[in-house]
């Protein structure tokens, strides 16, 4: 399969294509881009890929220009850090997006998504990424609805203090310390959620930056945190995620 990738960072290029690597040496890179001139230069030079990975915001400018410019008949599987609820509008022209940052699992995901639909799969509407770029349009998921019993309890977002996967059931702890089972995984609510509030920091954990009372180095370049209120177990951001992290901290 052939694969191009839009991307205007070089690590996260390498990252992306050391994955695909890892989980189908039959994938062909055949190009990465990290410009919309060199974008629209390649598409006029030579024959669509089977598919895109395409970063939204690249150095230049955004994809749009490139959609305006270039008829693009492929699939196209985004990579954004655009995390906002929105971003589900994709789906309805079922293409996937992949939230920054990324590991293996999100990857295999995709790919997986992309082997069951490609048959149907569509190009990118311009309407639909609009709605990306606007933020305007955009609404984070401001409160959670959880079943307690035989009733509902109303969770506002600003009382959670992090979600956390246990056991494949993910918890809402709350910064009171009580804790609330949530009917959607790490992967779906890291979509929907405030990205200046909440970070993915691994696949089993999403923290409120009000919840980081302290952050340590680890091993393999990676950080420990020490959460408010407590977690009995280690907290560490994942090593492919520490930079975006940092930068996160530092909005």
């Amino acid at each position: 399969m052939r694969v191009l990738i839009f991307e205007d960072e070089k690590h996260t290029a390498t990252h992306l294509i050391n994955l695909l690597g890892e989980i189908d040496s039959g994938i062909d890179v055949v190009k990465v881009i990290g410009t919309v001139k060199e974008g629209i230069e390649w598409y006029r030079k030579n024959n669509m890929p089977d598919l895109i990975f395409q970063d939204v915001m690249l150095s230049d400018g955004n994809c749009f220009d490139i959609f305006e410019k270039v008829e693009i008949t492929v699939p196209v599987i985004f990579t954004t850090a655009y995390s906002e609820y929105a971003l589900r509008s994709f789906q309805v022209n079922s293409i996937h997006y992949i939230v920054k940052p990324y590991d293996k699992r999100d990857i295999e995901d995709a790919l997986l998504k992309f082997e069951k639909m490609k048959s149907s799969l569509a190009p990118p509407e311009k309407v639909l990424l609009d709605e990306v770029l606007n933020k305007e349009a955009l609404t984070p998921k401001r409160r959670f609805l959880i079943k307690s019993g035989d009733n509902f309890l109303v969770v506002n977002s600003p009382d959670i203090a992090y979600l956390i996967s246990e056991d494949s059931v993910t918890m809402a702890v709350l910064f009171t310390g009580k804790k609330h089972i949530v009917d959607q995984s790490i992967t779906e609510l890291s979509s929907q959620i405030d990205s200046d509030t909440f970070f993915r920091i691994n696949r089993k954990a999403i923290v409120n930056i009000h919840s980081v009372a302290k952050i340590s180095t680890w091993f393999n370049s990676r950080l420990k945190l020490q959460l408010n209120p407590p977690v009995g177990e280690d907290i560490v951001v994942s090593r492919e995620r520490v930079k975006d992290f940092k930068t996160w901290l530092g909005r």
